[in-house]
């Protein structure tokens, strides 16, 4: 496999470019949006996957919003997806911290673009929490955010 296909297995960005209406994903943005802030580096960051290793990690998981926001048209002229980071250490302390990280780069942001999608808000829908602590002793917290986006097919 190439490297690209082999990042874009582990979770990790391909890097790849993007043509007017291609359909993108809120994690690709918010993967690039959080390493570019030094949030979190490549090594450490996935979309979509909790990997079993290395101990100290981030990922993003997209899941189900509300519909699409229809203003009298056909066309939907906003997405609202909901995004749950999870943050996983060795140390409690430590995991809630990098959530706590991730909270305060997106706590409120936008409107602001992001590869060339608009983001109209990106809300916290409450302060990092303890998920769990898994088999090798290590501790999970999570927190989730509601997401306001213009549609990066429309045209």
């Amino acid at each position: 496999r190439t490297s690209r296909a082999r990042r874009a297995a582990s979770g990790r960005s391909t890097g790849r470019g993007r043509k007017a209406g291609e359909d993108v994903s809120v994690l690709d943005d918010l993967y690039d949006r959080l390493t570019s802030a030094s949030v979190a580096t490549t090594a450490e960051l996935y979309k979509a996957v909790l990997p079993s290793t290395p101990d100290e990690v981030l990922a993003l998981f997209e899941y189900g919003g509300p519909a699409p926001v229809h203003a009298m048209t056909q066309r939907a002229v906003a997405e609202e997806p909901h995004v749950q980071v999870v943050g996983r250490a060795t140390r409690p302390d430590t995991a809630r911290f990098r959530v706590q990280r991730v909270m305060t780069e997106l706590d409120g942001l936008g409107p602001v673009s992001i590869n060339g999608v608009t983001y109209l808000g990106i809300y916290a829908l409450q302060p990092p929490f303890p998920l769990r602590t898994d088999e090798a002793g290590r501790y999970e917290f999570a927190m989730n955010f509601a997401v306001t986006r213009v549609p990066a097919t429309s045209s």
